[in-house]
């Protein structure tokens, strides 16, 4: 983890601070330039901090793909490494940004370095929840918080003042924001990026889930995001930890681009940089996705978050074009093909007739390597894992659940194939900072915005295998929902949120958009949940791979855990 003292929430009021977007936004000028501060700190003058090794090939690498790939002139990239990135001079050029650029102009902020958390027990000092902080090289473990740099305390003032001067800022922060940890213990990867502190404890419930951390069963709401032209891009949501790939062992079983040791983050935002993960002109959110799928892949239980979400950027800044030079929204266009896939099932210690039983399922296919999911048997249990080793669902051998659950992912991935935006389409849950994860009780909405306009689907498969239909759910929400509106699913009113309730482990939902309204949707108006082989899963399937209009197909991973202490959600 870099440096970081927040669970995304408070660096999304952190960073609320920080983030105008690096995409282009309308009015800005033919003659703006692009102006960056790159800051990594891997090294440290006291000695209860840990080394982290990735930084100085972050630093070196995104100062040369900048001025060599982005246009970004050389004389404009200020760059502080180690024993430079004390916290007064990190701050004394973060105020000089101003100085350094214009009204119009982009100012890119990347820090590579250790984050911390408000939120560990026995804290010391008086740290507020939803704000995090950075770890600067004269950081002092006897005197923390005089020695950091606050989001709320240091940086949202600077930010305030470019965003109100018309800057377009964008903060990419390769740091951890741990201050909830629900997946991140026993992360089998590098080092984590994050500083652990003596806090105070803030009342938060907690839970604990085998083999992982104690998780919040209620976690405050963020407070509102204060920007309105700054963009945050960060390596984690505030449930994770971010990682420093940082040893020979670690290079040999997650190669980065250049054979150095990097964040894990950095890694894939520099092969974004670099064309690997995404061609042509992309979206800050079509970014941010294609980083989200590269560090799953690669089974980093870290996902980098985009603020500010949909739910609180009523301009769409998101939607702008990534660094490019075109000042404006870019066009929703294809991706890829939306073409059937199979699931990828890698078999750990599966009994015979468990491994058959899966083998013989349709549209599966058993491989020992970039699986998209994995079952690991252990006796009569099995557990059932998602690419990053995020828990989707643990049964007994005997009850059948595994089996349904892989069969309906398969349905899904064959039937309802994503990757393809003709209509711009951006979803999220919300609050957007939670990483999709959520503790039980815990309540969200889809919030979703189009770019044209278009009928929408959402779609859920729960961890026990089944479907159900959370959008349109009647007659009336089968509507052509305007473009550049806002729209929560499956609707505003306080009484339709979704709650974080039983079964437990990993939802997987598929939004779909239609430029036309499809035949199909009059077999969507019912709540109630059915299998892959149905019915009704048919006609969903056949009226997809018949349309021929418009199409934009999203899928989001929402996990989910159990609390402690709350007998009813009151739902």
């Amino acid at each position: 983890m870099r440096l970081t003292i927040a669970t995304i929430e408070h660096w999304r009021r952190l960073f609320a601070l920080i983030v105008p977007c690096l995409g282009l936004l309308t009015g800005m000028p033919a003659s703006a330039k692009n102006v960056a501060l790159l800051v990594a700190v891997g090294r440290f003058n006291d000695p209860e901090v840990p080394q982290l090794y990735g930084t100085a090939a972050d630093l070196d690498s995104m100062q040369k793909t900048l001025t060599e790939r982005w246009g970004f002139d050389p004389h404009n990239v200020v760059a502080l490494r180690d024993k430079d990135a004390t916290r007064d001079r990190i701050l004394s050029e973060i105020g000089k940004l101003e100085q350094r650029s214009a009204a119009g102009d982009v100012v890119l902020i990347y820090f590579s370095g250790h984050g911390t958390s408000a939120n560990d027990q026995n804290n010391a000092f008086d740290l507020p929840y939803w704000t995090g902080a950075w770890v600067p090289y004269d950081f002092n473990s006897a005197s923390p918080l005089n020695t950091l740099i606050v989001g709320r305390r240091d940086l949202k003032p600077p930010l305030l003042r470019l965003d109100q001067a018309g800057r377009w800022v964008v903060v990419v922060s390769d740091s951890c924001y741990s201050g909830q940890v629900v997946r991140s213990l026993g992360h089998p990867h590098g080092h984590s990026r994050y500083l652990p502190l003596h806090k105070r404890d803030f009342g938060i419930a907690s839970t604990t889930k085998s083999g992982a951390a104690a998780a919040p069963s209620a976690r405050p709401s963020p407070p509102p995001y204060p920007y309105q032209h700054v963009l945050l891009l960060s390596g984690a949501s505030d449930s994770e930890e971010g990682t420093d790939i940082s040893s020979t062992s670690d290079l040999q079983q997650w190669p980065t681009l250049d054979g150095q040791f990097h964040g894990a983050f950095t890694d894939a935002f520099l092969r974004l940089l670099n064309g690997q993960l995404l061609t042509g002109t992309f979206t800050y959110a079509q970014g941010r996705d294609a980083l989200n799928a590269f560090l799953e892949r690669r089974n980093f239980a870290q996902h980098p978050q985009l603020l500010p979400a949909v739910a609180e950027d009523p301009d769409d800044i998101g939607s702008n074009q990534f660094l490019g030079a075109v000042r404006g929204a870019a066009a929703p266009s294809p991706l890829a093909s939306a073409k059937p896939t199979s699931l990828r099932v890698r078999l750990q210690a599966a009994a015979p007739a468990l491994r058959s039983s899966i083998a013989g399922l349709s549209g599966v296919e058993i491989t020992d390597s970039n699986a998209d999911v994995t079952v690991r048997q252990s006796g009569a249990q099995v557990e059932l894992l998602g690419p990053a080793d995020d828990l989707i669902l643990s049964a007994p051998a005997a009850d059948g659940n595994v089996i349904r659950r892989i069969a309906a992912q398969a349905w899904a991935s064959r039937a309802l194939p994503v990757g393809v935006d003709q209509l711009g389409l951006r979803a999220e849950t919300d609050p957007g900072s939670r990483g999709n994860t959520f503790v039980e009780c815990e309540s969200f909405v889809i919030e979703i915005r189009l770019q044209k306009p278009a009928y929408v689907m959402v779609l859920d498969l729960d961890p026990n295998g089944d479907l159900s239909v959370l959008y349109p759910r009647s007659a009336a929400e089968q509507r052509l929902i305007a473009s550049g509106v806002r729209t929560a699913i499956p609707s505003s009113d306080l009484k339709d949120r979704i709650y974080a309730v039983a079964p437990f482990g990993s939802d997987q939902v598929t939004v779909l958009a239609f430029g036309q309204l499809p035949d199909f949707f009059t077999a969507l108006n019912s709540t109630e949940k059915f299998g892959p082989d149905s019915a009704r899963a048919e006609r969903i399937a056949r009226g997809y791979a018949q349309f021929r209009g418009a199409v934009s197909a999203q899928r989001i991973n929402v996990y989910t855990y159990q609390g402690t202490g709350k007998a009813s959600c009151g739902v």
